[in-house]
Formats: structure tokens, sequence, C-alpha cells
């Protein structure tokens, strides 16, 4: 299975990119990891015209998003909202992309907050029908976490965390195989009734 990951981040070697390596090092479910980093492969502001307004960055990206069984979108809490590359990317991706695909969701945060981009990412996903998945993750204080060093070093909030990103992947990877014959279903009513 193939496991895409989206950094949202507008930043470069941002904490959520750091975050994105570690997930990827975790995800032992699926055989196929790519790391697609919106502040590395920017994608224009759609007008909504047609697909040749998202710009190539988007166009290179197609084939890559059509290829996955999965998503994991990472946000980094900014003002208490998610990413607005990553609110771009939602807007770009379609049915034919990302519908019927399980995703895990990931804020980060430097601080104790973290929160806000969850609810506001899991309503971005009526037109596209993204399956996002009943865990998420919330990474917070995140300069001072999933750095590596061994357990014994590690406090007890960071091993609960690394063992809740580990029962994520897994249950990722679980909803992947088991939607996998809803890939090429087709709604006949895309955008709702």
């Amino acid at each position: 299975m193939r496991l895409t990951i989206i950094n949202g981040s507008p930043r470069q070697e941002a904490q959520s990119a750091r975050v994105a390596r570690y997930l990827a090092e975790q995800a032992v479910g699926f055989h196929d990891i790519e790391r697609i980093d919106l502040a590395r492969d920017p994608i224009p502001f759609w007008d909504g015209e047609d697909e040749a307004s998202k710009g190539e960055a988007w166009q290179a990206m197609v084939p890559r998003l059509a290829q996955s069984d999965a998503f994991i979108l990472i946000s980094p809490e900014w003002n208490g909202m998610a990413s607005p590359l990553l609110k771009q990317w939602l807007m770009n991706a379609d049915v034919p992309l990302v519908g019927h695909k399980p995703t895990l969701l990931v804020s980060v945060s430097s601080g104790i907050h973290g929160v806000y981009p969850i609810p506001e990412l899991q309503s971005s996903n009526k037109n596209n029908k993204l399956l996002f998945i009943p865990a998420h993750l919330i990474v917070r204080r995140v300069g001072s976490v999933l750095h590596p060093q061994p357990e014994s070093a590690q406090s007890e909030r960071e091993r609960s965390l690394r063992r809740r990103i580990d029962e994520s992947l897994a249950l990722l990877a679980r909803y992947s195989e088991l939607l996998l014959p809803l890939r090429h279903y087709r709604d006949p009513y895309p955008y709702g009734m």
C-alpha cells in the first residue's frame, strides 16, 4: 500500500517537516511512502476556472496522489487555524485523486494548543470525499518531542505520544486495506444533494 504524507507548512524545514519524517519512519504498515512538502512544491491559489489554472506543480502532483492508498495531512497551527497551503491543497483535490481514501489528520503546535486545525480540516472533505479516520494526532510543544533518543530518556508524555502515533498509523493502514474496494466508486451526486 502507498501512503502520501502532505506537510502543509509554508516554512522551509519547519517542525511539521520533522514530524512528517518521523511519521514516514514509523509507518510500517505501508510499503511505499512519499512525502510532499507544500513549502517546496507550492501550488498556486486556484481561481476555479479549469484544471490548467491549478498550476504546473499541481499537475505534477496529480499522478502521485492518484496512486496513493492513504494520506496523512499535517498542518501547523497558526493563529488558531489550519495552514492556508493545506486548505488550498484540499480545494484542488477532487474525487478521482483522493475520494474514498482514508486520511489521518495531524496538527502541530509549538505550544500547548494545536486543537483548532483538526475540526477546520475535518469540515473540508464534502466534495473531495476524503475519509478522515476517527483518530487524529496533536503534536504539542513540537520542539521538545520526536527527536531521536532511547526510550529510557523519553518523558512519559513523549512515550504516550509515540504510542498514540503507532496506533494511529496502524489504524490508518487497516482502513486503507479495508477501503480498497471503494477506490473506484463514483457517487452519481458528487457535490451532495
